[in-house]
């Protein structure tokens, strides 16, 4: 998320997994917060990110 007091962590993080050969998808989404989880009943751009992850999800374990 774009306003998340995590995301340079997250960002450093995936770019440590890169460098170590781990596949690495990362989106960040600018106008969310931290949390957005949990919001996708109230904030439409949290449910499309919600949707987003699920397809990913399902894409990796039925492909």
């Amino acid at each position: 998320a774009g306003f998340d007091p995590l995301r340079d962590e997250g960002h450093a993080y995936a770019e440590r997994l890169r460098e170590a050969g781990v596949p690495v998808e990362l989106h960040c989404h600018p106008g969310l917060v931290h949390g957005y989880l949990c919001m996708g009943g109230a904030i439409p751009a949290a449910r499309r990110a919600i949707e987003d992850l699920a397809d990913a999800i399902r894409e990796r374990l039925a492909p």
